[in-house]
């Protein structure tokens, strides 16, 4: 049987740990922005986390899931446009999916 004080204290405390993270990456960032020619490091570093976290899944992923991605990493390269690229990559997910994992 599950505790409910355990889940709780579970919840709460990962809660916590997530917004520490966030706060002590703002923190640092601060500190990092005044330093010569750390600014595109910075400015780079978003991209190479999602990717990092991104290129292990689409490697073990299903022939639509491919093609997602690779509508997405051609809509931001052409548009930049975080929101269209998102919407197309669920759109190609969604629709195509059934279609394109037949194959």
């Amino acid at each position: 049987m599950v505790d409910t004080q355990s889940t709780l204290t579970a919840i709460a405390m990962m809660g916590l740990i997530v917004y520490a993270t966030r706060l002590t990456g703002y923190f640092v960032g601060l500190q990092l922005r005044h330093i010569k020619g750390f600014q595109p490091v910075l400015e780079a570093l978003p991209g190479c986390a999602f990717m990092a976290i991104l290129a292990p899944a689409v490697r073990q992923g299903s022939v639509s899931e491919i093609v997602a991605m690779v509508c997405v990493i051609l809509i931001m390269w052409r548009s930049n446009n975080v929101v269209l690229a998102t919407g197309v990559g669920m759109a190609v997910l969604l629709f195509g999916g059934p279609y394109l994992d037949a194959l």
